[in-house]
């Protein structure tokens, strides 16, 4: 088990975001490592510097006294950190010379050998894409792969890919612009539950007292990419987050794929652009991605992928109807107008909920996904 010191130092890095970066490593690695970069002389210190030409105020006393601040949230929140210097860092990641060479993470960590799939995409989805996305992740569980699906937790595609992913019974990544002592957008913390529930890992290479700013969500881009072997653009505009992770992706070496769609379709200019600039390889089925992760099909068991308790056909129409025609509602108004059983809608609603067609917000309310 790591010592306390070793944790603090650990955090006293996040703290100095120019260096918690794999193109520091070389740098801090000739002190000595992590901790020796901390116990460095400021004379010896100063050297390196100069021979690595770096500038940089020495700010590494002032950093561990405020990890130790940090160090409280990690027990708080049941926060762990994984370093470069641990065996279970994500092998892909550390190929990245911008990615962190400390991050923080909820949930685990998967060991075994799987193929990372990154979706993203608009927050603005169309239910033509989500249900492509959903039918795709259906399709290549059905073909008996097992995958690990990597996304940012925002609306639209990303949390349809982290849905899907529950439904078929895939680990889950959702890699946050934020410390992890919260979930932002709200009404997504039930699904961050879940994730963990199922054997998946909230990520984040900020710590808890770092500032709320949109340009962090812009830089957690490459951590998707990086920890991914292909990066799949099921909808985008020409520009966004989204595109931004495309070409990331692609500048590491991995392959990009994306959804085509109509030219009149402003969201899918960007994924159709990608395909015309031979970034991305079209993508029509899961065969097509499959094929791009040299997938073989398995032979696999019948598996039940939704919740059939009992026959929720008209039921379901019902709640689906509710929800479409009044938006946000409570648990107890659509029991009242649906006449269903408070026991038989739970039911009900978890299984739409992981089949992605709901989404469960705090206060017991629900809306359409």
């Amino acid at each position: 088990m790591e010592t306390n010191s070793c944790l603090k130092m650990q955090v006293a890095l996040t703290l100095l975001p120019k260096f918690n970066t794999q193109k520091y490593l070389t740098f801090i690695e000739r002190c000595g490592g992590i901790e020796g970069f901390f116990h460095e002389k400021t004379r010896a210190f100063s050297t390196l510097l100069k021979e690595y030409q770096l500038s940089f105020s020495d700010e590494r006393k002032s950093a561990l006294k405020s990890a130790e601040e940090e160090l409280k949230n990690l027990d708080l929140y049941d926060i762990r950190l994984c370093s470069v210097e641990h065996s279970n860092y994500p092998f892909l990641l550390r190929q990245c010379e911008d990615t962190p060479l400390v991050f923080y993470y909820k949930g685990q960590l998967v060991t075994e050998s799987l193929p990372y799939l990154a979706i993203v995409g608009t927050r603005h989805a169309s239910e033509r894409c989500k249900i492509r996305v959903r039918t795709i992740l259906k399709e290549l569980a059905e073909r008996g792969h097992r995958l690990v699906i990597v996304s940012g937790l925002a609306y639209g595609i990303d949390i349809t890919a982290h849905l899907s992913s529950l439904t078929q019974h895939f680990p889950t990544y959702a890699v946050l612009g934020h410390g992890l002592n919260l979930i932002y957008p709200a009404p997504h913390k039930n699904i961050a539950e879940n994730i963990l529930r199922q054997g998946g890992a909230l990520l984040s290479e900020y710590p808890c007292s770092s500032p709320f700013i949109p340009q962090h969500f812009l830089q957690r881009n490459r951590i998707i990419a990086g920890l991914s072997q292909a990066t799949f653009v099921a909808e985008s505009a020409l520009k966004g987050g989204a595109m931004a992770t495309a070409h990331i992706a692609a500048s590491y070496g991995r392959d990009v794929m994306a959804l085509p769609g109509r030219p009149e379709d402003i969201f899918s200019k960007g994924c159709n652009e990608l395909i015309k600039q031979n970034i991305a390889a079209l993508v029509e089925d899961s065969s097509d991605i499959a094929c791009l992760l040299h997938l073989k099909d398995k032979k696999s068991p019948p598996q039940q992928t939704s919740f059939n308790f009992f026959d929720t056909g008209d039921q379901e129409k019902q709640v689906l109807k509710i929800l479409t025609q009044q938006g946000c509602t409570p648990i107890d108004e659509l029991s009242k107008n649906t006449h269903i059983a408070m026991n038989e809608l739970i039911a009900l609603l978890l299984k739409l909920e992981l089949e992605g067609k709901i989404i469960s917000l705090p206060g017991k309310n629900y809306i359409i996904s």
